[in-house]
């Protein structure tokens, strides 16, 4: 069995070792960045829950208040307070909801706004970048790699990788 990267010569497995340790900063900012919205759409589901969980830990505790109380009341009166404590806990839930929606959202709008634009300013930066690489190969030789090395069926997916070959 030969090891990863037997037969190349040191100097070149030196080279990508290197280019290895030296990633891109705007690969890794851009990573960053979504990183960022992925916690910022845990932090609103988070919240959320709290918000539900707190109210209905409150539902609970009205309706052990209304038992407590109806236990010493006669039945009709009893049964009238347990509906009423049931009838308030799950509205405080289901406003609980809502307003957790309505927070969560608004936690992620501001998380987006705020660096939404920095993510698309990276992007860019990217694909001009990319731009740049894959235009210093000459059109004729982009043509020949393709027609020699990519099966028909394969074009799609390659168009699909960058801009750069679907506009090829």
């Amino acid at each position: 069995m030969v090891a990863d990267g037997a037969g190349e010569p040191s100097s070149k497995r030196a080279k990508v070792d290197k280019a290895k340790e030296e990633e891109d900063p705007l690969v890794r900012r851009r990573e960053e960045l979504v990183l960022m919205d992925a916690n910022a759409r845990a932090k609103g589901k988070e919240l959320e829950e709290r918000l539900v969980r707190e109210a209905e830990e409150k539902a609970e505790r009205l309706k052990r208040e209304a038992n407590r109380e109806a236990s010493s009341c006669e039945k009709s009166k009893r049964k009238r307070l347990r509906r009423n404590a049931k009838k308030k806990g799950e509205r405080m839930v289901r406003e609980a909801k809502e307003r957790a929606i309505l927070e969560s959202d608004r936690t992620l709008c501001e998380a987006r706004l705020s660096f939404g634009q920095e993510l698309r300013s990276v992007c860019a930066k990217l694909e001009a970048k990319n731009e740049k690489l894959l235009g210093r190969l000459p059109p004729e030789l982009w043509e020949k790699i393709v027609d020699e090395s990519v099966q028909q069926n394969d074009l799609v997916a390659l168009a699909m990788t960058c801009r750069f070959l679907r506009e090829k």
